[in-house]
């Protein structure tokens, strides 16, 4: 029924904003030793600590509420068309592993296809204000979605 779809597509988020809110410093030090050249590769507890000490103690959570509404609106499109797509296809049938697979696989595309451009402007806003120690640091030229196409089976699940 739409309706369980839809509510089940809603309700996936309350994992995935606390995990990413817990881990989201660890990201923000995973992009700036991506795109600062000049910020050597040390500890992560040293990374944040001079984020921290340059810019503030709010800087390693600097652009949370894009990339926690992105996050939903991708665990939304997941798993809107997975379970729109088995509620098509089992229609009655017992599910196997097989079928949630393929299942996963076209969320996943579905999934990349739609909210890449959320995820590009996310890294684009963690990035405004940040204190880089390359002061030639070129803009990333997004190249596009197809290395991120072969990891986007979720577990097959239900």
């Amino acid at each position: 029924t739409i309706f369980l779809i839809t509510f089940e597509s809603l309700f996936s988020n309350p994992g995935s904003v606390t995990a990413m809110t817990v881990f989201f410093p660890l990201d923000t030090a995973r992009l700036r030793l991506q795109v600062d050249e000049k910020r050597k590769s040390k500890t992560t507890h040293t990374v944040l600590l001079e984020i921290i000490k340059e810019e503030g103690l709010l800087a390693p959570y600097r652009g949370w509420f894009p990339v926690i509404s992105s996050l939903c609106c991708s665990n939304f499109v997941y798993f809107y068309t997975f379970n729109s797509l088995r509620a098509l296809w089992v229609k009655g049938q017992h599910s196997t592993t097989g079928k949630d697979l393929v299942l996963g696989f076209v969320a996943g595309v579905v999934n990349v296809l739609l909210t890449t451009p959320l995820w590009v402007v996310n890294t684009r806003l963690k990035l405004q204000g940040a204190k880089f120690r390359n002061e030639d640091i070129v803009p990333t030229n997004y190249k596009g979605i197809s290395p991120t196409l072969p990891v986007c089976v979720h577990s097959a699940h239900h």
